[in-house]
């Protein structure tokens, strides 16, 4: 009886010291599957919203692709923290990702409040932070949605000076394969536009940006135009927001638009001689461009404007044989039955060599696609810098200019002098500048007209149009300055009528290149 229950002991004793064994290999084993890789550690590859911005009371829908690149398991929990006033049915999901696993996790958030805030959706293990994500967000104020077919008509305001014209450059850079030039943005998602990652060419992108900037004040855009070849027939490049979408837009007769010729590309994008000038160049302008009814003329003249008209003195072999080649282009314009041609070359600086080198060339006008404004300014020196710079030009008297106002910079790459004005300081700069223009000579282009810089460069950081940030700011700030219109108005964005979005081509881009990695 002894014997038997020291066997039966003995046996217990191996079971247990198995069973001991088996619990340490376990825990080792649940331990190394939680044990985070921090060389190759899980990542938000991705955290965006579905929509730009929508109103308070909608729903707003994001979405995050969680990756684990490494070659164990990994339990994650997934953290979305959220402001006040922002709230989601749920914020905290546990994960466990599968060696070289990714997982969309999609919210829906709601707010009562307009607001603007900054999401975050963080990922831990344990108590350890492995990766924080942020994502800024616009609830804009509510109204209800309308039942209509179209795009209401723009309701333009009536002009405080009705001589001055605002225009406003217009980058045209954003067509549906422009994935690279999109992709910029996602280090910058508070700079998404209000039409989301849009394909240029749809003329329902045109009659949005048409009827924002006509309820705004805006009179005409100034369209960025390359070429890209040299010496035959015109060939261009980013050409669909003119020719696909302008020109085949219900509110192209809503608004004027002119051309800057962009010449910076040498060898490519200016002219071969003065034959390809006037033989293939400017015949092109004049039929595709300058006999539009939407075209912008002043006193029956067309305004062209040139990026680099010094780079002409190359093309065409002298300063003086730019001056004849201007003034034959004049010629031709007034053999076509325009009353001649305004030419306006761009310069952004204040060295009376080079004001004098463009009155010498024959131009009329100088004019500034942008402002450079140094060492990374605060608001108020980025106003005083560019009222300075416009002063100096002026007093120097070499040669007349339109006056440029500049938003904000920051260079692709975020590699220059970066800066920005809030709405309410670029309101400032709007009534500084306009006080200046109108101090001019109203007989003059210098004295009827101011141009704002910019409306849609998304990708070197100088916008007006609407986008997260800031809404309508912007715009709402041009037209207090510029408008009789009143301040407490509607602004429509897609959404409101059921239309959009227009940015599938890129989402699309989006889901392949997850598919593929």
């Amino acid at each position: 009886m002894k014997k038997n229950h020291s066997l039966f002991m003995l046996n217990i004793q191996k079971y247990l010291f198995v069973f001991g064994i088996f619990c340490i290999v376990f825990q080792n084993y649940i331990s190394a599957q939680s044990t985070i890789d921090f060389t190759n550690p899980p990542s938000i590859d991705e955290f965006l919203g579905n929509q730009p911005m929508t109103r308070a009371g909608r729903p707003f829908q994001v979405m995050a692709i969680v990756s684990n690149p490494s070659d164990a398991i990994v339990n994650l929990t997934a953290t979305l923290v959220l402001p006040k006033d922002i709230k989601s049915q749920e914020t905290v999901r546990q994960l466990k990702l599968n060696p070289k696993e990714k997982v969309t996790l999609k919210w829906t958030l709601n707010s009562t409040t307009p607001l603007y805030e900054e999401v975050q959706l963080k990922l831990s293990n344990k108590d350890e932070i492995i990766a924080v994500s942020r994502l800024p967000i616009r609830f804009l104020p509510s109204v209800k949605k309308i039942e209509t077919e179209y795009i209401p008509e723009p309701v333009i305001p009536t002009k405080k000076n009705k001589k001055l014209l605002v225009g406003a450059h217009h980058c045209p850079l954003w067509e549906f394969d422009s994935y690279n030039l999109w992709s910029q943005l996602k280090k910058h998602p508070e700079r998404t536009p209000a039409l989301g990652f849009y394909a240029q060419e749809n003329p329902e992108v045109a009659d949005w940006e048409t009827k924002w900037a006509a309820e705004h004040g805006v009179d005409f855009f100034i369209y960025c135009w390359y070429r890209t070849s040299q010496g035959g027939p015109v060939q261009q490049k980013f050409g669909s927001a003119i020719h696909e979408a302008l020109f085949n837009s219900k509110f192209q007769d809503k608004i004027k638009f002119a051309i800057m010729w962009e010449n910076q590309s040498k060898g490519t994008s200016g002219v071969k001689d003065e034959k390809d000038l006037m033989e293939n160049l400017l015949p092109f302008w004049i039929e595709n461009y300058f006999k539009k009814p939407n075209y912008l003329l002043i006193d029956n003249k067309p305004v062209l404007y040139i990026y680099r008209p010094e780079f002409l003195v190359e093309d065409l072999g002298s300063i003086e044989n730019v001056q004849l080649a201007f003034d034959k282009m004049r010629k031709a314009c007034q053999k076509a039955g325009f009353d001649g041609l305004w030419l306006l070359g761009e310069y952004r600086g204040s060295d009376p060599k080079h004001l004098g080198l463009m009155k010498g060339l024959g131009l009329d006008y100088t004019f500034a696609y942008c402002w450079h404004v140094t060492n990374s300014p605060n608001p108020p020196e980025a106003i005083t810098s560019q009222m300075a710079q416009i002063k100096t030009t002026q007093d120097f008297g070499i040669i007349p200019q339109v006056v440029t106002v500049s938003q904000a910079w920051s260079g692709w790459r975020d590699e220059g002098s970066i800066w920005k004005l809030p709405p309410t300081e670029f309101e400032t700069l709007l009534r500084r500048g306009k006080a200046f223009v109108e101090q001019l000579p109203d007989d003059q282009l210098s004295g009827q007209m101011l141009i704002l810089d910019n409306w849609n460069e998304w990708g070197e950081g100088h916008y007006l149009s609407p986008y997260t940030e800031y809404g309508f700011g912007y715009l709402d700030a041009i037209r207090k300055v510029f408008t009789n219109g009143e301040e407490n108005h509607v602004d429509l964005i897609p959404e409101d009528i059921g239309m959009g979005p227009y940015e599938n081509a890129y989402r699309e881009y989006l889901e392949k290149k997850r598919e593929e990695k």
